[in-house]
């Protein structure tokens, strides 16, 4: 039985989200706000993926997320190796977001601390099947998607979307 000391996992930031989950997202986003994708990578087609789905303007630019604060709303898949720094950023803006995170990180203490006072602005999007992401090679920029889904669950964190229904929905 392997144990907690024995789990080693890599520190690779470089998966894309694949289209069939853009266009689940996609059905939540508000129509009249400017998107900003700030999590940016040359070899990734997210914005132009999310594009077929909604007519909103989309920032998609080469630029440090710490430093810039774009669009009305964020809606990314950011690097999960980053995820509590980059909660506590869109918190510390006030800055509506949708992100794509591992189901585990509602667990974590610090997910806890950052929204237990705005609990009643905090909704989960449950995609409707664990999504698969695109491998890409950060030196090559080759991308590949692999036929098995993900090793692990994930959800779309929403903060201040105001989306209609209920905290938790269940995406078709």
């Amino acid at each position: 039985m392997a144990s907690y000391k024995d789990y080693n996992p890599r520190k690779n930031d470089d998966f894309f989200t694949t289209e069939t989950l853009w266009k689940q997202i996609s059905k939540y986003i508000p129509k009249n706000k400017i998107v900003s994708m700030p999590f940016y990578s040359p070899y990734s087609k997210c914005n132009e993926l999310l594009g077929r789905y909604i007519d909103n303007e989309i920032i998609y630019q080469d630029e440090d997320f710490f430093e810039y604060d774009r669009g009305e709303i964020v809606c990314d898949n950011p690097p999960f190796s980053n995820k509590k720094n980059i909660l506590h950023k869109l918190v510390q803006r006030n800055k509506p977001f949708m992100l794509i995170l591992p189901i585990s990180t509602l667990c974590y203490k610090y997910f806890r601390e950052l929204f237990k006072s705005t609990n009643d602005e905090l909704q989960l999007l449950i995609p409707s099947k664990r999504p698969n992401y695109i491998f890409c090679n950060p030196n090559t920029g080759e991308t590949i998607l692999k036929n098995k889904s993900s090793p692990f669950d994930s959800f779309i964190c929403c903060w201040k979307m105001k989306i209609e229904g209920t905290q938790i929905i269940f995406m078709e």
